[in-house]
């Protein structure tokens, strides 16, 4: 592991969860920074290396804390969307929660820590275009997924704002899929009200909020990729309930899905890297040390979605079942055949019905692959490396056991 990466590691543990003061040697601070803002906890970190900062370079100091006032500013701003989100759903008794955000940052010793992004919120179905409506008639515009089929429609507002309103969240197809799926359909009905610096709004319980963060780091782990900003989530969030609580919560459902291992793992990793209280419910687990450092590897490599290589967009074909979340230990090459497959059956539903033409639909989806690298839509550069960079992810989250059940 590279040493700032070692030192921005040794940072956000003592930042958020305390415990002995890091000690950064060299003149690294601005390079320490710079890896934050790619694992988007730069919330976290520049507090700590500021004053380290100013003597190395104050020119960059200046820089870095206009940067950080910036991302302050932009935690208010997000802070009093979710409290405008509530005004509007609680004025239209639509009932709602938010995903993610503040739903996150609840969980953080200071809630200023936790760097935020969109505003998520889940509606039911029955209420989906009314509170579509409430959030057009604020003055936002729609963004992009406005579709019967689709999971989530985004709007955006003038100067940054950007809501994303869910209909139902990102989990693996099949029967564990369709459990999960009806998990979360009773998010709403069991969410809590919060008032967090001063917003109010309405977040899951422990339980449901445990589920949707592990659906959200799978479904971008096994795609471009997750930050420190996801593991951290999960670390405040495993630190907050005792290990019988935890045990209680979650261990039969999380077998039965398939989820239980996974968070095993996310709870080693933060243990081992971040510092977290050991959790009892991990000690049957079979996971080796090799795995976590290769998890953490991975994580600090790609940066939060995939910031540090965005090779990784390409290299989900070769990774993960298309549309399960799954990643068996099949090879890259038989794993883009099978991706082809589903992919080609997607976009021409007779050839699943008559599958003698499927070769057809191969020459087809040829056919587009040249056509955006004609057009210069997709790049064809560094094709080897990144073939050998999703074989070493493959070997490495075929080993997380995702979504196979454990009950």
């Amino acid at each position: 592991m590279e040493s700032k990466m070692e030192s921005l590691l040794n940072v956000i543990r003592y930042q958020v969860f305390g415990g002995e003061k890091p000690e950064i040697k060299s003149d690294n601070a601005s390079a320490i920074l710079q890896e934050a803002k790619a694992q988007t906890v730069f919330l976290s970190a520049f507090p700590y290396l500021k004053d380290k900062l100013r003597k190395e370079n104050s020119s960059e100091y200046l820089r870095q804390q206009d940067f950080f006032l910036g991302e302050i500013v932009n935690n208010t701003n997000n802070f009093m969307e979710h409290d405008e989100l509530h005004r509007l759903m609680a004025e239209h008794h639509i009932p709602y929660c938010t995903l993610k955000g503040m739903a996150s940052a609840y969980y953080y010793p200071e809630a200023s820590l936790r760097t935020m992004g969109d505003v998520d919120y889940l509606v039911r179905e029955e209420d989906f275009e009314r509170a579509k409506k409430v959030v057009l008639d604020a003055g936002f515009t729609l963004a992009h997924g406005d579709s019967q089929r689709g999971k989530h429609i985004a709007f955006k507002r003038a100067p940054r704002s950007v809501w994303e309103q869910h209909r139902s969240f990102d989990t693996s197809e099949g029967a564990v899929g369709k459990l999960i799926a009806g998990e979360i359909d009773t998010a709403i009905e069991t969410a809590e009200q919060i008032t967090l610096d001063g917003a109010t709004c309405m977040i899951p319980d422990a339980y449901h909020h445990g589920l949707i963060m592990l659906l959200h780091v799978i479904s971008h782990l096994t795609s471009e990729g997750i930050g420190l900003r996801h593991l951290c989530d999960w670390a405040v969030f495993a630190e907050k309930l005792s290990s019988e609580a935890f045990e209680a919560i979650f261990e039969n459902k999380l077998k039965q899905f398939g989820l239980w291992r996974f968070a095993q793992i996310l709870t080693l990793v933060s243990e081992k890297y971040l510092g977290i209280s050991h959790k009892a419910w991990t000690d049957k687990s079979d996971v080796s040390n090799q795995l976590l450092e290769a998890l953490m590897e991975d994580i600090l490599h790609g940066g939060n979605f995939g910031k540090k290589d965005m090779n990784r967009y390409r290299e989900i074909k070769y990774i993960s079942n298309r549309g399960e979340r799954t990643v068996d230990d099949r090879n890259v090459f038989r794993q883009v055949m099978t991706t082809l497959n589903k992919k080609t059956f997607t976009d021409y539903t007779w050839i699943e019905k008559r599958k003698v033409f499927l070769p057809v639909g191969w020459i087809a989806e040829g056919g587009k692959y040249v056509g955006l690298l004609l057009s210069g839509k997709r790049k064809n550069k560094g094709t080897a490396a990144m073939l050998k960079e999703a074989s070493s992810r493959k070997e490495i989250y075929s080993r997380l056991r995702l979504f196979q059940s454990e009950s």
